[in-house]
């Protein structure tokens, strides 16, 4: 396996991004890398877009396939990828220029990690920065407390794995309709794999229109939940459940259990929503979606207000 990195991004119809985030693919400072692009059967015109640029820089590699989904169109990508480290980026989000360079730097320096991310800015459908959020990894402490949201909120597009360690774990599993990341996250640290956090901001994640409808989020939040439970189980050697049973357990929980839950999950939805809103200048909205995210979660939402905001104003 060569000494480099392959960046892997899948598209599905995201003509209106993706140009942007090829650009600054490569725009990198670092010459050694691959950029493998898995148009996942869309139907506008990504495809043109990709082969225009295949055309001209023969760093491009781009694969076509029936829409099956990120797990699996991310999947076949790495699994012809030609580098040993393998970064991902979403196709509506950017990288800064020295992405590639300052992570290989930093992953290179640290042998016994596996995953390396770093933080990363809020920028709005028309490339305005409107905010930014910091990575917070202790693997160590969320394995000793059972709280795997210590080291499973990581941002996709910040990420520069080992491809080794990605094969080991079997890499995303592709019947998960939501969060096929953070299960992998899970899975690369209940197997051994370690996480470590660059603390420089050096990818732009795009919050744009297309919001997720209120029943959609809530099986993202379920999964997300039956993800963490099957962390916690792993780590204290229990079988792993099914979705179905993971389910079942959550009905037969105690109705303030499942009132405390649905609180927490309400204020989350609303905070991103409202995130979404600000980006757009929606700011009525926005006012309106955070109120209700306050009332449902005080502590937890004016605490993620006030990250935000102080790390908006460092790199406004």
């Amino acid at each position: 396996m060569k000494t480099g990195i392959s960046v892997v991004m899948t598209v599905y119809n995201g003509e209106r991004f993706v140009a942007e985030s090829v650009e600054s693919v490569l725009s990198q400072t670092m010459p050694e890398f691959e950029l493998i692009v898995v148009d996942d059967g869309s139907t506008d015109a990504s495809a043109a877009i990709l082969e225009s640029y295949a055309r001209r820089d023969s760093r491009i590699r781009i694969l076509r396939r029936q829409h099956a989904g990120v797990p699996a169109a991310a999947n076949a990508a790495i699994r012809c990828a030609s580098y040993d480290l393998i970064a991902r980026t979403d196709s509506d989000d950017r990288m800064l220029p020295q992405r590639l360079e300052r992570q290989m730097e930093f992953l290179s320096g640290r042998p016994d990690a596996h995953i390396a991310c770093s933080n990363c800015l809020f920028i709005n459908a028309g490339g305005k920065r409107i905010g930014a959020s910091s990575c917070q990894v202790d693997v160590a402490r969320g394995k000793r407390e059972l709280r795997p949201s210590l080291f499973l909120e990581l941002v996709q597009s910040t990420v520069l794995m080992r491809k080794d360690a990605f094969v080991a774990v079997g890499g995303y599993r592709e019947d998960l309709a939501y969060a096929e990341d953070r299960d992998l996250w899970g899975r690369f640290v209940t197997s051994g794999f370690s996480i470590a956090c660059q603390k420089e901001f050096l990818a732009e994640f795009r919050l744009h229109g297309g919001a997720m409808t209120m029943r959609r989020a809530a099986l993202q939040h379920q999964i997300c939940s039956y993800i963490d439970e099957n962390v916690r189980r792993r780590l204290q050697g229990k079988p792993e459940l099914s979705l179905g049973e993971f389910q079942d357990i959550w009905a037969r929980q105690p109705w303030p259990s499942r009132m405390r839950q649905n609180a927490r999950f309400f204020a989350l939805h609303a905070f991103k929503r409202a995130s979404r809103q600000y980006g757009e200048g929606q700011y009525w909205k926005c006012a309106l979606s955070l109120a209700a995210a306050v009332s449902l979660n005080p502590a937890h939402i004016v605490g993620r207000v006030l990250n935000r905001i102080q790390h908006h104003e460092a790199h406004a």
